[in-house]
């Protein structure tokens, strides 16, 4: 496993933090940011949020973002595999701020959690704040249901992410918040109190996030570090506290963790590897291509893990049929009108030199260019 996970309290547009991103997205390669918008979809300014999240990274990172949307729970089936595509093919997915209970709901739906978790076996970084954080762990806490609603504090199961990448645990950020003043608001907002009663439902132990502050977890170098202004507690049969610019070894990490008393099972990766099906698609090979599909196929009957890498083949298939589906007009027009308005231009100044250099151009490209008494049409010459 070549990856990581970053898992911060709060704070993720904070100028505190955007060296975390910056190392994650670096470490990754990545040249874009995927965007989950599911956690904070049901929000009347989700626009703006998304409008807010896109202008952070372009403006404090200077990398494009890509908004991967699923927010609605009648979502169809196309809709849940072209997100969980999206997630897969990325190299730093973001999620934050909302609501844990809603994007669980969503995501119950579609494979996110193991797509989320191949972006880390392939080198890529995920990237998790506040309510997306919370989904991370074995179980998370429905934070607006028993903060705000009166709900008795109880569990929800979560994405279990983290046992996927030999890390099992629940994760709480916002574990130092104070908002409350007069009562204790810590522990994202259950309390102290609340929390020890639930604790003992749980079979991991609880990985705890301060505000502004992030938890990196490399799996590369084995490690965890800690970046921001506080602190991150692991608290299993033991407790450990992290300062920041601090880090401990993800054996260390996993063993503080445990509440059994033995030492979980690292999982390991995903043996199914799709680069030799994605060069075939680059490559227009239209035989290779279902020679992997069927070979995939083959897999797929007793391997829920072939299934998800099937259905991923399928949607990259359809992504480069809708390409080869449009008008060659519509695809072509733009590139041809350009150089007819430079050709327009080049005889409007008496230099036909060029003028017929970019008419043979396009001829050589099989497109016909006739001169009428309103201008020029154009037309591909073996459909005339």
């Amino acid at each position: 496993m070549k990856g990581r996970i970053i898992i911060m309290g709060s704070g993720e547009l904070a100028p505190g933090l955007v060296a975390t991103h910056r190392y994650g997205i670096e470490a990754a390669g990545a040249d874009e940011v995927v965007i989950l918008d599911t956690p904070f979809g049901f929000q009347e300014n989700a626009p703006q949020l998304t409008e807010r999240l896109v202008d952070f990274f372009g403006t404090s990172l200077s990398i494009p973002s890509r908004i991967a949307e699923l927010n609605r729970r009648d979502a169809s089936t196309v809709e849940r595999e072209l997100f969980t595509a999206a997630i897969r093919k990325a190299r730093y997915v973001f999620a934050g701020p909302g609501s844990p209970s809603y994007a669980l709901d969503i995501w119950s739906e579609a494979d996110v959690g193991p797509a989320l978790t191949s972006v880390v076996e392939a080198g890529g970084t995920v990237s998790f704040a506040s309510a997306a954080a919370l989904t991370l762990g074995r179980r998370t806490i429905p934070v607006y249901e028993i903060y705000k609603v009166g709900e008795p504090p109880h569990w929800l199961d979560g994405l279990d992410v983290m046992s996927g990448l030999g890390v099992p645990c629940v994760v709480v950020p916002h574990w130092n918040n104070a908002e409350g003043g007069n009562h204790d608001t810590s522990r994202c907002y259950l309390g102290e109190r609340r929390l020890s009663l639930l604790e003992p439902e749980l079979d991991v132990g609880i990985l705890g996030v301060d505000e502004h502050t992030a938890a990196a977890f490399d799996f590369h170098t084995g490690r965890c570090e800690v970046f921001g202004r506080g602190t991150v507690t692991l608290r299993g049969e033991s407790q450990h506290v992290l300062e920041s610019g601090t880090g401990l070894d993800l054996e260390q990490v996993v063993k503080v963790l445990n509440r059994s008393g033995a030492v979980p099972p690292v999982t390991t990766p995903s043996a199914f590897d799709t680069s030799t099906f994605a060069d075939a698609l680059a490559a227009g090979d239209g035989d290779r291509i279902l020679e992997l599909l069927l070979e995939q196929e083959a897999l797929a009957v007793d391997d829920i893990e072939a299934r998800r890498s099937l259905r991923s083949m399928l949607v990259d298939v359809v992504d480069a049929a809708r390409v080869g589906v449009r008008d060659p007009r519509e695809v072509a027009g733009g590139y041809v009108d350009m150089l007819l308005d430079l050709r327009r231009r080049a005889r409007s100044s008496g230099d036909y030199a060029t003028a017929d250099r970019v008419r043979d151009g396009l001829a050589a490209l099989g497109i016909e260019v006739r001169d009428t008494a309103d201008g020029h049409e154009w037309m591909f010459a073996d459909r005339d």
